[in-house]
Order: C-alpha cells, then structure tokens, then sequence
C-alpha cells in the first residue's frame, strides 16, 4: 500500500445500504492540505463509491473547536469566497432548487442545511418562505449571517437539539451529503425536524454522469490513480442507484431525481457578464441549463424524498 495513504480504520460496510461486499477500486482521493490519500472503494451491492478510510468526526463542526475555526483570517477568507460565489447562486438557484421547493414543500418553513453564506435563503425569504438556516462551520456562519438571515450554528451531532424542537416543511441542502461521514444517520437524524408531509431536497455530485465516467477512463489510461473529482473531503460517492438505496435505507420515499448539469465557474465569470448587456439573455441560459435532466450532461443529482408513512 502507497504509504501516504491514511491509517484510518478501513470500515467494512458500505455506508449507503451496510453491504459488505465491498472492494478498493485502486483509485485514491486526495488531501490537498498535507498530500494523504485515501482508500476510495466501491460496494457491489449499491455501486456507490465511498472513502474508506474515513475519520471518526470532522473537528470543525464539533462545539469544542469553535474559536479554532472562527479565526478573523477564517472569517474574511469565507467572505471572499461567498462574494466570489454569489453569481453562481445568481443564475442557479432561481431555476434549479428554488422551483423544486415551491412545488414539494406543503408550507413555508424551509431549513437550509449546511447552508454556507449562499444567496440561497435571501431568496426564499424575498418569496416568502419562513427560513433558518444550519451551519456548522463558524466561520461561515458568522458570514452568513451578514446576508440578514437566521443562522443556527452548532454540533451536527446535536442538530435536533440546537435548534430547539423546530419543524420544517422542507430541508434544502445544497452540495453537503457527499461530506457526511454517517449519510444514513443524517438522513434518519433529521426526521424529527420534518414536519408532516415535510420533503427533504439534497443536491450532490453526480458519480454514474457520462462526464464523470469519462473522466476516469482517461485517468486510468493515464495510470493516474487520482482523478480530480476524488479529494478530501467529499467522503461519498453517489451515483442515482446509490443514492436512491442510501435513502431507501434510512426509510425514505424518493419522490423525484433529477440529473443536474450545474453551472460551471468558468461559464458565469467569464460569459455571464458579457450576457449581461442583453436583457434577459442570462436568465433565459440559466433557465435552459436547469432544465435539463439527464447523466449525458449532467454533473449533479437533486434528490426530492420524505419519510415513508409507517401503517397505524
């Protein structure tokens, strides 16, 4: 084995449906901060890809590392990051989870979980809806709260604690599922927080699109064992097959799935302000590109789902 490869405990299940039938694709994923790789293996129940050797917890979201993690310089980072990113949310937002929300949730209280500093729920807000939303890094909490919205900060592993009995009528989440070290967990954490009737709408990385495929076609006629799309710390790997058993196994209805190609940075920096001279141009791109819904184009899942009705 590479000896940069992390010694973190190998988990023996697959973490989307507890399968052991699992195996080391040979593929590794890659820590930019220090150079590790980690073991990126594939379950051949689901097919679903996943780091194996995976930490215990992710110290930044835990309560006891809050002052570490709200440093000024982490802070002015994280608002540099969210300016450069509010374009993004600009012309992606309105035509992608936005509709989705307006027709599953049966009400108006919408949680956003992990909702980062994103344009995301000043939208909702200016629609509307009653919003809060979860953050767990501290850093990115206190620059979302700048947007003027509801922020609750604190330990994932407490969610229904921190925010106090709440129920919503939908729980968004944006680009956050592929990071959770425990997605069946998470998934079933986050009943007590849906109100009746109440749908979550997750958005994550592709793995089963046509791009993603082949992308690693060409690494591994490369004998590049680290393609691009595999670092830390996206710890899973979801393809349509995978995430709709990862739902099923926390016992949840998969109501749609829709095959999303995102917006890329290259396309709303560098085309998007040059569109804007002609009224409506961006929007009419913006709206074409969230409509489709296919793995030939697509680089993203949006999964709409809500917790089977149990029978009296």
């Amino acid at each position: 084995m590479d000896s940069q490869v992390t010694r973190f405990p190998v988990i023996s299940q697959c973490p989307f449906c507890s399968s052991e039938d699992i195996h080391d694709t040979k593929l590794r994923a890659l820590e930019d901060a220090n150079g590790r790789l980690y073991l990126v293996y594939e379950c051949g129940s689901c097919t679903g890809r996943f780091v194996a050797d995976r930490p215990m917890r992710i110290e930044k979201v835990e309560e006891e590392a809050v002052e570490i993690f709200a440093s000024p310089e982490r802070v002015a980072q994280q608002r540099a990051h969210f300016a450069w990113k509010r374009i993004f949310d600009e012309n992606d937002y309105p035509y992608s989870l936005i509709p989705l929300i307006e027709r599953w949730a049966p009400g108006r209280r919408v949680l956003d979980l992990g909702c980062g500093a994103s344009q995301l729920l000043p939208m909702l807000m200016k629609r509307g809806f009653d919003v809060v939303g979860f953050e767990g890094d501290p850093a990115r909490a206190e620059v979302a709260r700048e947007n003027g919205v509801t922020i609750v900060s604190g330990d994932w592993r407490k969610i229904g604690d921190v925010l106090g009995g709440k129920r919503f009528d939908c729980i968004v989440s944006d680009q956050v599922f592929e990071h959770m070290l425990d997605p069946v967990g998470t998934l079933r954490s986050l009943k007590s927080l849906l109100a009746e009737d109440g749908v979550l709408i997750f958005r994550f990385p592709n793995e089963g699109s046509w791009r993603r495929k082949t992308e690693l076609a060409w690494a591994r006629l490369r004998g590049n064992n680290r393609p691009l799309s595999y670092f830390v710390d996206h710890w899973n790997y979801f393809n349509e097959r995978a995430a709709r058993t990862c739902f099923s196994s926390a016992d949840y209805e998969v109501l749609r799935i829709k095959k999303d190609l995102s917006l890329h940075g290259f396309l709303v920096r560098k085309v998007f302000p040059n569109l804007a001279a002609v009224p409506g141009l961006p929007q009419l791109i913006a709206r074409t590109i969230a409509s489709i819904d296919s793995n030939a184009l697509s680089n993203g899942l949006t999964v709409v789902s809500r917790p089977l009705q149990r029978a009296a």
